[in-house]
């Protein structure tokens, strides 16, 4: 029983330390729709829309600017009017979010649903990704995130295992860009069992890019693997690979077929 107790005592702590923490880093913006009461003051209670000045028009007040603050910070503003203007000293306030539509991130490339979308909370990658109906079958496991002239190039597998373990993926930023690059692919031909196109994995070899082909079928002249590659001129070149070297991106594998 106190076990229990002080695993629910964790978990509250928790969340309470994520809202508040969501609570100052969001910051309000043009088109937020916010909910403001004063406690027990029930006719002061409203539901706003900021202008494109990041103002409101609050009863007895008049127009005040909180865009640019964060929730803790609207609320005393708006306290410290009222008591400034003589209508209630020591005002008990509570903002609250309706809507987010003041920052927006876009996520496009290899998703199901491309676009731009409202950052609500404290959103990471994978939460945004999802908003956007998830990555595409033609989508790849390495996704970039560009944020003003920065550029990260991030592996979705990586983030979703970090995910699995209890961390919370990269925040996303009002701003923000997520794109989806086209899944890399690799061709396999000639003496395998399953030719055709393939993912291109991590740290592919050709060994392993021979291997999810199905391997080599009895006609394989098992040391003539040929690899063609474009070059950045657009040429093919011929390359004659080791077994343990590194397979690239649209590169063709071709397995000739033993003489004897």
């Amino acid at each position: 029983m106190m076990l229990r107790a002080v695993l629910l005592w964790c978990a509250l702590f928790i969340a309470g330390s994520a809202l508040a923490e969501t609570r100052n880093e969001y910051r309000l913006g043009p088109g937020d729709v916010i909910k403001v009461s004063v406690y027990d003051h029930a006719d002061l209670q409203t539901e706003i829309q900021l202008t494109q000045n990041g103002e409101l028009n609050f009863p007895l007040i008049g127009k005040i600017r909180v865009g640019g603050s964060s929730f803790t910070e609207a609320e005393q503003l708006i306290a410290r009017k009222l008591s400034e203007g003589g209508f209630i000293k020591n005002a008990q306030v509570n903002v609250l979010i309706a809507q987010y539509r003041s920052q927006r991130v876009s996520v496009l490339g290899e998703v199901s649903r491309p676009g731009r979308y409202a950052l609500e909370n404290d959103a990471d990658l994978i939460e945004m990704i999802a908003t956007a109906g998830g990555v595409a079958a033609s989508g790849g496991d390495r996704l970039l995130l560009v944020r003003g002239d920065e550029r990260q190039e991030l592996l979705l597998s990586r983030l979703l295992a970090a995910q699995r373990a209890g961390e919370r993926a990269l925040k996303v930023q009002n701003g923000d860009v997520i794109f989806v690059p086209r899944m890399q692919q690799i061709y396999v031909y000639g003496e395998v069992n399953r030719p055709g196109s393939f993912r291109l994995e991590e740290r592919m070899t050709v060994m392993q890019a021979i291997a999810t082909a199905g391997g080599y079928n009895p006609r394989a002249a098992r040391r003539s693997v040929e690899i063609h590659r474009r070059q950045l001129d657009g040429a093919i070149a011929e390359v004659s690979p080791k077994l343990t070297d590194p397979v690239l991106d649209n590169d063709v594998i071709y397995v000739q077929e033993s003489l004897f």
